[in-house]
């Protein structure tokens, strides 16, 4: 896993050498990780000697789409909401200390976002994550926080434990999180989904320009997000699959401390 954690966006290609290099390992432990990726089809050879991320990636790629039972409810009932004023839809799903955006619709060309399909944010970043920390249970809250009082802090949902939690349930008693995290030039409207009544497992997230809304816009905006994460919920809650599929299992993410 060290060394596929490697392959990146800047980096996507990568040798033996410098494998090595980078992970400190020997050259026989080295080729014999490699080959047993390459084996598997996780690494393909690629130009000069050097390998790149394989095609069985993609193929388990496939399999989420086709079978993540989120995706299935999530994204027919996303395409029904018309609504002008939204500029892109985001699914994003908890991971233990990060939230992962799975599934983007971009319905205004011109808008412009940070968070793209595959990115990996931790929980302190923007209203997709944050409403997911809102709604954790009291023993991961508390066992984040401890953890992360200082980024807390930075981001402004309280200078102690007592202002954090209050933070988070004002949160969870609107049902929504809002505003702007890097880019000023959009608002971000996100609310939970939950899998089952107590367990939260990903957030819907409209987002907009924001020179373009209203403050009652805004209502409506955040109003469309909680009434479809809600219709999300009611459904994955209510799942159960059919002509002899397997029963979905859904990942039960741990904060680490």
């Amino acid at each position: 896993m060290n060394v596929l954690n490697l392959f990146t966006e800047e980096q996507p290609a990568w040798s033996v050498e410098m494998i090595m290099e980078k992970l400190g390992s020997t050259r026989a432990t080295t080729y014999r990780y490699v080959k047993a990726l390459d084996e598997a089809g996780l690494l393909a050879p690629g130009a000069g000697g050097s390998y790149v991320l394989g095609p069985r990636i993609i193929q388990l790629e496939r399999q989420i789409q086709r079978s993540d039972p989120l995706l299935q409810l999530a994204v027919p009932l996303m395409a029904s909401d018309q609504s002008p004023l939204i500029g892109a839809k985001i699914i994003s799903s908890f991971y233990g200390n990060q939230v992962l955006a799975i599934h983007l619709e971009k319905l205004d060309p011109d808008i412009e976002l940070t968070m793209g399909r595959g990115q990996v944010f931790p929980l302190l970043y923007g209203t997709p994550s944050k409403i997911i920390l809102a709604y954790l249970s009291p023993y991961q809250m508390k066992s984040f926080y401890a953890a992360n009082s200082e980024e807390v802090q930075k981001a402004g949902l309280g200078d102690t434990w007592k202002d954090f939690r209050t933070n988070l349930r004002l949160m969870r008693r609107k049902r929504y999180c809002s505003g702007s995290h890097s880019n000023p030039k959009v608002i971000g409207f996100s609310a939970p989904i939950f899998h089952d009544k107590s367990s939260v497992s990903a957030s819907l997230s409209y987002i907009c320009r924001i020179g373009v809304l209203s403050e009652e816009q805004k209502q409506e905006v955040a109003a469309r997000v909680v009434a479809a994460a809600e219709q999300i919920s009611e459904r994955l809650i209510k799942y159960r699959p059919g002509n002899g599929q397997v029963e979905p299992v859904f990942t039960t993410p741990r904060v680490s401390s």
